[in-house]
């Protein structure tokens, strides 16, 4: 994201100890964006902690303000990291969240017929993943709003 914004991130001089927590809060889900593995666990955290910065959530917009920053700011500072090439996303990333995405889905439906579709869209979904490859995509910014 930028010397200059991880330098304020890690500022210690006249930072209280509770904005200290919270600017570590915001300091993980920026780690968890700059991932580059491709397996299913720090795919679906690469994309929960990308969804998190982008959406205009409350959860994230009181995080900055618990830790002294505009929730605004650390948006545009996200967006122009995406843009610069410094948070970077793969197709097996992509696979890996929609196969988590429907994985939901199916765990959190009770009718067997309906189970039934998304087991085979799982299915589906599976192959997708393994035969995905770790070529990057370009401009992946709103996951979300796709």
């Amino acid at each position: 994201m930028g010397t200059s914004f991880a330098s304020t991130l890690l500022e210690t001089k006249d930072t209280l100890p509770e904005q200290m927590l919270w600017r570590g809060v915001l300091c993980n889900a920026l780690e968890d964006s700059v991932c580059t593995m491709n397996d299913r666990k720090s795919s679906v955290y690469k994309f929960d902690a990308h969804e998190w910065i982008i959406t205009q959530d409350e959860d994230f917009e009181t995080v900055c303000y618990w830790a002294g920053f505009s929730p605004e700011h650390v948006r545009e500072k996200y967006i122009q990291a995406i843009k610069r090439g410094d948070i970077k996303f793969t197709h097996k990333q992509v696979a890996w969240n929609q196969y988590y995405t429907q994985y939901q889905k199916y765990r959190n439906c009770s009718e067997p017929e309906s189970k039934k579709y998304h087991r085979k869209r799982l299915d589906t979904l599976r192959t997708a993943v393994f035969n995905a490859t770790t070529a990057l995509i370009s401009n992946v910014i709103s996951i979300a709003e796709a």
